[in-house]
């Protein structure tokens, strides 16, 4: 299939798409690599970088119909939106642009732009603490709460292993919308329920979430959770365990909430006819989501994405890169709270269009099936056993192309470590004699850049292969990993961390969290200056049917 590239979009034409009303389907894609899309992007940008384009864009963007904007610094020729745009040609897509001048264009023509990750959630979160009247408690509050005895339940809204890595002194743990399953007692009216995250958000939408449903409508959210309190000296829990849990509400009871929130503000039910349709519809895009705490192993080999404890809306910037996209939501039908409360938040954030699935019980021949993510023309893979071998005759190179967390948190002792954007930094390793064995967490990335690296050097003498099960399986079959490295290691810097200040310690840490929350502070009034970014907030208490038609009727 030849490639030519399609005429690139000037800001101005990107813009008057953004603004369009009703919304029309658009992917915008930033190629970069994550530390330059969170130093400057616009706010509906999606983050794809080039690196890891090719197994991500099928999950990401699934229609291959979908209008596509791709862009990185300049548009220039060489440069990763060029080589996105051909990629993406080639595997299918029919309808990809590139932003004419890139991203200094749109700077330049002062269109806006913001710095950081997540930020459209984020400011949504604030926006929403403004909108609902969710009250604060400060973290000095919370400590004299508990240091003169007052009753205060402590609840941590973030999922287990978030919550495991840090947390504050006697929190419970029910991550997202599992905390509206919970059942809480009356209490003494004194007793406050405080729900806390590592900084704003989780805590946020957790508190307003039980105030709202009326499970605890006196429940606060702590400002600027774990954060704050490390940043005040006192001390916080490392490899935590929750306090204990708040007992389960009947099913009965979620089911009452969940129907009267619906009914309340009319959230769309989508029901086994419908879903059928959308699913043939080649027009739009569908995205099915389940948020139930466990995966339905029926369900794999589908495009149904698992995202449990209300992770949805806190990933949704990276799960959904087709703005104005359906999205359909399973639950567990004996309630449906968990995707009627999804729901709530995901229609206020206003980028898709949103369904909770009201049919019976799903099955798996109602999903559209998944993305291939088989890298074709991958040489033959390794197994556990050859790599150790050749790793005691000693002429291997083992390279880790996976995620940087994932190489700072275990590796091959000895491997080195490679952002896969670009294989230069292979050249010098691609030596006749040499076999260079790549690895990733599962295996995927690493038999596609095996492959790229055998075609860029097909007479090197080299041998390139893959690590078949990545380090995932090298670790399950008994063999160490290592989280020690040098300089060295590294063929390139980290540049997919996008700055997460959980991988900040020692004395750079408090610096670094104060300058984040001073950040995150500010950030919604920044963001609501785009015209582009229109959330839409429910009136509440909710308007009467009526005006619910109206209001409808406006956002359609």
């Amino acid at each position: 299939m030849s490639w030519t590239p399609k005429k690139a979009i000037t800001p101005a034409e990107l813009q008057t798409l953004l603004l369009a009303e009703p919304a029309e389907e658009l992917a915008l894609l930033d190629v970069r690599e994550t530390r330059w899309f969170v130093q400057r992007h616009p706010n509906l940008a999606r983050n794809a970088p080039f690196s890891g384009l090719e197994l991500q864009i099928g999950t990401l963007v699934p229609r291959r119909t979908t209008p596509v904007v791709l862009y990185d610094d300049y548009n220039a020729p060489d440069g990763a939106a060029h080589a996105a745009e051909a990629l993406l040609t080639r595997i299918g897509y029919t309808d990809v642009r590139t932003l004419d001048g890139g991203l200094q264009r749109w700077v330049t023509e002062g269109l806006p732009a913001i710095d950081g990750y997540g930020t459209l959630v984020k400011a949504f979160g604030d926006r929403a603490r403004l909108h609902y009247g969710t009250p604060a408690l400060s973290t000095e509050a919370l400590r004299a709460r508990q240091r003169d005895g007052l009753p205060t339940t402590l609840i941590d809204a973030r999922p287990r292993a978030e919550f495991e890595f840090l947390s504050l002194p006697g929190a419970r743990n029910h991550a997202g919308t599992e905390l509206a399953l919970r059942h809480f007692a009356p209490r003494d009216t004194a007793h406050v329920w405080a729900i806390n995250c590592f900084s704003r958000t989780r805590g946020i939408i957790g508190a307003t979430t039980l105030r709202l449903l009326g499970n605890a409508p006196d429940a606060v959210f702590v400002e600027d959770g774990v954060m704050a309190w490390g940043l005040q000296g006192a001390p916080t829990v490392q490899n935590a365990a929750p306090e204990d849990e708040l007992p389960p509400e009947s099913p009965q009871v979620l089911r009452r909430i969940a129907d009267e929130l619906i009914e309340r503000l009319a959230l769309p039910l989508a029901d086994a006819g419908q879903l059928a349709r959308w699913r043939t519809d080649d027009t739009r895009t569908l995205y099915i989501f389940d948020v139930r705490p466990t995966a339905d192993p029926a369900l794999s080999g589908t495009a149904v994405q698992h995202v449990p404890g209300g992770q949805l809306l806190m990933h949704f910037e990276n799960l959904i890169g087709t703005r104005g996209a359906r999205i359909v939501l399973l639950d567990d039908p004996a309630h449906r709270l968990r995707a009627a409360v999804t729901s709530f938040w995901l229609t206020q954030l206003n980028q898709a269009e949103v369904h909770i699935y009201g049919g019976d019980a799903f099955q798996p021949e109602q999903a559209p099936p998944a993305a291939s993510v088989t890298v074709k023309e991958a040489p033959q893979a390794l197994d556990h056993a050859g790599l150790a071998q050749l790793r005691r005759n000693g002429a291997v190179t083992v390279i880790d192309v996976g995620p940087s967390l994932d190489f700072e948190r275990g590796h091959l002792p000895g491997a080195l470590y490679m952002l896969p954007a670009s294989l230069a930094p292979l050249a010098a390793h691609a030596a006749p004699g040499r076999t260079l064995v790549f690895t990733s967490p599962d295996g995927a990335v690493a038999a596609r850049v095996a492959r790229d690296a055998h075609r860029r050097w097909p007479g090197s003498g080299a041998v390139f292969t893959w690590l078949q099960g990545g380090t995932q399986g090298w670790k399950a079959s008994g063999r160490p990993l290592t989280t020690a490295f040098v300089p060295a290691q590294l063929l390139t810097p980290f540049d997919d961390d996008w700055g997460s200040v959980m991988r900040v310690f020692g004395p750079r840490r408090d610096a670094a969290w104060a300058d984040y929350l001073a950040w995150e502070r500010a950030l919604s009034e920044r963001v609501v200056q785009d015209p582009s970014v229109r959330f839409r907030f429910f009136p509440w208490p909710p308007l009467s049917a009526q005006a619910q038609a109206s209001d409808r009727a406006a956002r359609s």
